[in-house]
């Protein structure tokens, strides 16, 4: 048995008008500061007025939440007593939010209490919908069911994976009016977020026939309009196309799995603060290569990504796999290179002494995310350590 999760999907031009469909009066968004000084709160809270609904506004979202903060949210949000729960924003205030929505729900919960296991969290919605509202076109976290908070513990900051299939929100409202403003930077790295998303779903323990549809229609969006996006960004019809790819995207690996490649570069931001999605669109491509290689027979991560390549016009039908799989990693360079996106880790102002003296604790914080588990080829501490190295430098992975 197996099984698909989503929520109701709103999407294109006007998309936030549906609100006027969705019962509840009360509403409590969670936003950050960014947002309302780029007036996309205003957008919500004007919509909101004009239907006639109560609002309570919680903007302290930060870039990786923090577990502090989230406790903040609690006691306002337990006092305010909202029938409508709003996440307007990137990835962190997703997952603020739906951390926010289990603590509501169920007001003696922990974040630790967010897991597989919780059968009550399938009930979640008793008091509030969630309607999830992305500001960016790349975490997809408005479909998926997994939050990653910054906790603070053993002298260093962790990021605590959480996932329960009941946080999948309610509604995701997908309107083009929001990501237009994004700067060139923020488009790109949320973009390459994305691209991860999509390429790691196709090989991993959980890979399905639902996800990997999904995944090659958002690698082929994703491909095709983020050239055009970064061209031209107020071109609302290529917004469009680049922010239903995102929600595409989180859709096939919320119903498969991401693996390495985020669980390297969780690693990596934990310890050196770096924007998520421009860490794994860099680490992306060198995982694909050491996924590739893998010289065991019975795994077929070269057929699947030499089938993807072929399915994308990367590759001909007649060309081996192994030859056809190899156009995906260089396609992933290809588009860095066009679009100006930095195709190393030594690019984003890391020394490489600090790697040195940090990569023992970079490859323990990799054991303990759980995604590890779900790549068809696991490395041990020596391969993790090389992958970093061979990223780092630019070099092509070559075991």
């Amino acid at each position: 048995m197996w099984y698909f999760w989503s929520p109701n999907l709103i999407y294109g031009e006007d998309a936030l008008d549906f609100i006027e469909n969705i019962t509840g009066e009360k509403c409590f968004i969670v936003t950050d500061k960014v947002i309302e000084d780029l007036g996309y709160l205003k957008i919500l809270t004007d919509k909101l007025d004009e239907l006639g609904k109560e609002y309570k506004v919680f903007n302290d979202v930060k870039p990786d939440p923090h577990e502090e903060d989230i406790l903040t949210a609690k006691d306002l949000i337990l006092s305010y007593k909202p029938d409508l729960l709003f996440a307007l924003g990137g990835g962190s205030v997703m997952d603020t939010a739906k951390s926010l929505w289990v603590l509501y729900e169920f007001p003696d919960f922990t974040l630790d209490d967010i897991h597989p296991f919780g059968n009550e969290l399938y009930n979640l919605g008793q008091k509030a919908k969630l309607i999830a509202i992305p500001t960016t076109s790349g975490t997809g976290a408005e479909t998926t069911y997994a939050v990653i908070i910054s906790r603070y513990e053993d002298g260093i900051w962790k990021k605590l994976v959480q996932a329960h299939k009941g946080l999948v929100p309610t509604y995701a409202i997908i309107d083009p009016v929001f990501p237009v403003g994004m700067p060139e930077d923020l488009t790109k790295s949320t973009a390459f977020d994305a691209i991860a998303h999509s390429l790691e779903n196709f090989a991993n323990n959980w890979s399905n026939e639902f996800s990997n549809a999904l995944g090659l229609k958002a690698v082929e969006m994703l491909f095709e309009n983020l050239p055009k996006v970064v061209e031209d960004p107020e071109n609302l019809e290529y917004r469009d196309y680049l922010h239903q790819a995102a929600t595409m995207a989180g859709l096939a690996f919320g119903n498969s799995s991401v693996h390495i490649g985020h669980a390297l570069a969780h690693s990596w931001g934990s310890l050196f603060h770096t924007h998520h999605g421009k860490t794994v669109g860099i680490i992306i491509k060198y995982v694909l290569q050491y996924l590739i290689n893998d010289p065991s027979e019975e795994v077929k991560t070269r057929e699947i990504y030499g089938k993807l390549a072929k399915q994308l016009g990367w590759a001909n039908w007649d060309e081996k796999s192994m030859e056809a799989a190899q156009k995906v990693p260089k396609k992933i360079e290809e588009l860095q290179k066009k679009i100006g996106f930095p195709t190393s880790l030594g690019e984003l102002g890391v020394s490489k002494q600090e790697l040195e003296e940090n990569l023992d604790q970079l490859v323990q914080l990799i054991f303990q995310d759980p995604t590890v588990v779900m790549s068809p080829r696991s490395p041990n501490t020596a391969q993790y350590k090389k992958l970093y190295h061979y990223a780092f430098e630019g070099k092509d992975i070559d075991f």
